[in-house]
């Protein structure tokens, strides 16, 4: 039987290991953004994106058939709307926006996830608005912002092609999709085995595509291949393979904008890699974080 959502529910409410999958989920996509860049170094975006679909394909295949299980005519169709707006999609989005946009201008525009979760909540699913929710959605925003662009060197990263930010912000707008779809209707799968069955469906579109292209001349050719390839496998298995579980899990468990609200966290996580790195912060930091602290307080509850 499916759930309102638009009814409080007491299973939606964030519990201690509700709160931890969301932290550990932004700690290993606050990495995602720098893992795609070391890969376009050697591949085009589109190879990237089919490489990183293709790998999480083989390393969820040892639990296919059990996730095959869990798949009938009903839920066939919401679990290839997941599938496509989920994980197919955004890869070649935010790649394709990635060979031209600033890393901290797609930070920023990812961020907008938890706005497009709220506004398809309430224009699709019916959702009941509430002011609170939209003030945390915004609060949130303005941190991430606020950490993002006061952070951001003094150089390239504040220049570029600003237009690629529209693939951003329609990957964001998949998300708002995918993630309402999984809690609406994908609610009784298993993480494990949905994530499993929706790379089955991608993973052999995706090789299609790869093993027709000059993959092969770039690995013989390009002294760098090898190397990039290694990140995008790390990408594939860590990042999407492992964190797609865990963000599943984390949608089941809370609600749908709660889930959403990690793309705040991803920002904050990814200057602290660059203090792991030598970078300096400032100020800006303290204040940023409990903005977006704050913002996922208030959208949560």
């Amino acid at each position: 039987m499916q759930t309102n959502p638009s009814v409080p529910n007491a299973a939606d409410s964030p519990s201690l290991k509700s709160w931890i999958l969301l932290v550990v989920s932004a700690v290993i996509w606050g990495s995602s953004f720098i893992l795609m860049k070391k890969g376009l170094l050697a591949f085009s975006p589109p190879q990237v994106a089919t490489i990183r679909i293709f790998f999480s394909m083989v390393v969820l295949f040892p639990f296919l058939f059990s996730g095959l299980k869990h798949i009938n005519k009903k839920n066939l169709p919401y679990v290839l709307l997941v599938a496509v707006t989920g994980s197919g999609l955004p890869p070649f989005l935010f790649t394709a926006a990635q060979a031209h946009l600033p890393s901290a201008a797609a930070g920023i525009l990812n961020s907008f996830t938890p706005l497009f979760t709220l506004l398809i909540g309430v224009l699709v699913y019916h959702v009941v608005f509430e002011w609170r929710k939209l003030t945390g959605v915004l609060l949130g925003l303005a941190g991430a912002a606020l950490l993002v662009f006061t952070t951001a060197p003094n150089n390239a990263d504040r220049n570029g092609n600003y237009f690629y930010g529209l693939y951003v912000l329609l990957a964001t707008l998949c998300y708002g999709i995918s993630v309402y779809t999984l809690k609406q209707y994908c609610q009784n799968i298993p993480a494990t085995a949905l994530n499993s069955v929706v790379f089955a469906i991608l993973g052999p579109v995706a090789a299609i595509y790869l093993f027709s292209s000059d993959v092969f001349t770039i690995l013989k050719t390009n002294s760098y291949a090898y190397t990039a390839l290694g990140y995008l496998a790390f990408l594939a298995v860590v990042n999407t393979a492992f964190a797609g579980i865990l963000y599943f899990k984390l949608t089941q468990q809370t609600s749908a904008l709660f889930a959403s609200t990690t793309t705040y966290l991803i920002p904050f996580v990814a200057v602290l890699f660059g203090v792991f790195d030598g970078e300096t912060i400032g100020w800006s930091y303290g204040i940023g974080l409990l903005l977006i602290l704050g913002g996922v307080y208030l959208a949560s509850r």
